[in-house]
């Protein structure tokens, strides 16, 4: 085999590597992508649960207070 021939294949080695490791990176990106919006919307539930949960009780508070003053008229 000559020299050159040999560089070819090395040449065609490397590129094979190269896009095995950039088809690797896609499917991580890919994986991480799709969790990351997942997440986020799981946090962003959860915020908006306790943000009810807080003006509810707010609510039943001023509720009480009017309820207390009206009595204590």
């Amino acid at each position: 085999m000559s020299t050159q021939d040999k560089a070819r294949e090395l040449m065609a080695k490397e590129r094979q590597q190269e896009e095995h490791l950039q088809e690797t990176m896609l499917e991580r990106a890919t994986e991480i992508d799709t969790t990351i919006p997942e997440t986020v919307a799981e946090k962003a539930r959860e915020l908006l649960t306790d943000e009810r949960q807080s003006e509810k009780h707010l609510d039943e508070t001023m509720l009480e207070r009017a309820v207390e003053a009206i009595q204590a008229e």
